[in-house]
């Protein structure tokens, strides 16, 4: 099994059974994610070989709205480690404000029909959360994708099992999840969507308790509370008109509301068989309790590059131009990095630039002697922006200085 080719350029987070980093791929000048297992989930285990076996399968799907799986093996440590594409995008919350329904109606309706997708194959998430979906830019402004299939879930859902803990997130866990770990099935990823839609309406969760057991108790046997959903001014682009007068306040939403008591039903047999019978009937109550507000013309969810190329130049050498909206440039001795630095002090993957939304970055690939920018030591896993303007930087690479400038396209 090939060990994992792939360089780490900054941390993404951290989870029970693995973590997760943005890495460089240099062959092909791409940016991807990668998830490596702990090291004491040893290559030989049940664990790792179902792991292996659902890789495996989901490597081969290939659809909208949810993260597609690339590649996977063990590296030399004996670490199984799986590669993702990378999604350059936003949390739902950053760009779906309060009460906006038409925006988690859509929200709703692609993470939902992912949900469908996926739960044709068999899979169920388990852990449907905001953090494990992000929206990134799409011809109507974004469109939402599920990034974190929970692969690596069933590890921990074993670990939880034998021990006889809860797995999930308790915030946007169904009620039987909270009864049963282990045999739970696509309700429950719509309860945890539902959750979502909840949250990004009013900005509060429906339930709040502090502590497990309180938390348990609500999901399972409280009312589903009532939406309070902020009336909103007409936003840029919206379709609503001689609105800007009304009343600010809060909605009356009955039709909402239902929705919500059958999203979120305590026996799963009664919510909503598909996301997709789950959008249409949000998009049929928004409307007819006036949460709504189509946009025709969409604001980018980042602002584009005006100076997307830059120029790399290294005394006694050529200028090299690169367009950054192409993939990241790794500068290094390597013959594989874009930018080659000929010199034996020089790592063979010493740092990497690379576009991140909107902008420019730079980070040292845990070099062997360090990377400099500006005067400034950079920290392996803590990149740094580029100046946008189109003013020279230095980039110094042990004792090579590289002249780094912005260009238009």
């Amino acid at each position: 099994m090939p060990g994992c080719p792939h360089r780490k350029v900054r941390p993404l987070g951290e989870g029970a059974v693995g973590d997760v980093h943005l890495c460089v791929d240099v062959f092909a000048r791409r940016l991807v994610v990668v998830k490596w297992l702990r090291a004491e989930v040893h290559t030989g285990s049940e664990a790792s070989a179902r792991f292996h076996l659902e890789a495996k399968r989901m490597a081969g799907v290939q659809f909208d709205g949810v993260i597609k799986v690339e590649d996977f093996g063990s590296d030399d440590f004996g670490r199984t480690w799986m590669a993702m594409e990378f999604v350059d995008g936003v949390n739902p919350a950053a760009a779906i404000p309060e009460g906006d329904g038409w925006g988690v109606h859509r929200l709703i309706q692609g993470v939902g029909q992912a949900l469908d997708e996926l739960h044709g194959l068999g899979v169920v998430h388990r852990d449907l959360k905001p953090d494990n979906v992000l929206l990134r830019a799409g011809a109507t402004g974004w469109e939402p994708v599920i990034i974190d299939l929970g692969i690596a879930k069933w590890l921990a859902h074993e670990a939880a099992t034998a021990t006889g803990s809860v797995f999930g997130t308790p915030h946007y866990m169904s009620p039987e999840q909270f009864r049963d770990t282990k045999h739970v099935g696509p309700a429950t990823d719509r309860y945890a969507l539902a959750v979502i839609a909840f949250e990004l309406l009013t900005g509060q969760l429906p339930y709040d308790g502090r502590t497990l057991p309180e938390l348990l108790q609500q999901h399972m046997e409280a009312d589903i509370p009532g939406l309070r959903i902020p009336q909103r001014a007409p936003r840029r682009g919206s379709t609503v008109e001689n609105a800007a007068g009304a009343q600010r306040g809060y909605h009356e939403v009955p039709s909402l509301d239902a929705f919500m008591r059958r999203a979120m039903a305590k026996n799963p047999s009664e919510r909503f068989s598909s996301g997709a019978e789950m959008a249409d009937a949000f998009s049929g109550a928004a409307q007819r309790d006036g949460v709504w507000q189509p946009v025709v013309d969409p604001t980018p969810l980042f602002e584009p590059m005006m100076l997307p190329s830059i120029e790399l130049s290294l005394a006694g050498h050529p200028p090299q131009t690169f367009d950054i909206r192409r993939g990241p440039v790794v500068l290094g001795r390597h013959e594989a990095c874009q930018f080659i630095v000929p010199s034996p002090r020089m790592s063979r993957l010493h740092a990497c630039i690379y576009p991140h939304r909107g902008r420019v970055w730079v980070a040292d690939l845990k070099s062997q002697n360090g990377s400099q920018y500006m005067g400034r030591q950079l920290t392996p896993g803590v990149p740094v922006p580029l100046r946008s303007d189109s003013g020279s930087a230095t980039l110094k690479l042990y004792d090579q200085e590289i002249s780094v400038r912005a260009l238009r396209g």
